[in-house]
């Protein structure tokens, strides 16, 4: 049931995160911003999962321009995080 609940979570976030990425809100999107500028992969204890809350620990990269969402890298892929609530709403490019 958890995982559901997480699943369902996650839909929501990467909906939202889609949103803002279109609208004019927001004039960077974080994803490709990410791509073009990677940075040290993360050190986590656990590999990020989609809905996962992100450690205080864990150094955020904004991009210029954007608000609402921010990155971080881990393994070598950027993953995008809610920075209200500092959930995971994308793994990867």
């Amino acid at each position: 049931m958890l995982n559901i609940v997480k699943i369902a979570v996650a839909a929501v976030l990467a909906m939202t995160l889609a949103a803002v990425a279109q609208g004019n809100d927001e004039k960077v999107n974080v994803l490709q911003y990410a791509l073009s500028h990677p940075s040290d992969n993360a050190q986590m204890q656990r590999a990020p999962a989609l809905g996962d809350s992100v450690p205080a620990s864990v150094n955020l990269q904004q991009a210029n321009g954007n608000t609402s969402f921010a990155y971080f890298y881990w393994a070598g892929q950027p993953v995008i995080v809610d920075l209200k609530t500092r959930s995971i709403v994308r793994i990867g490019g």
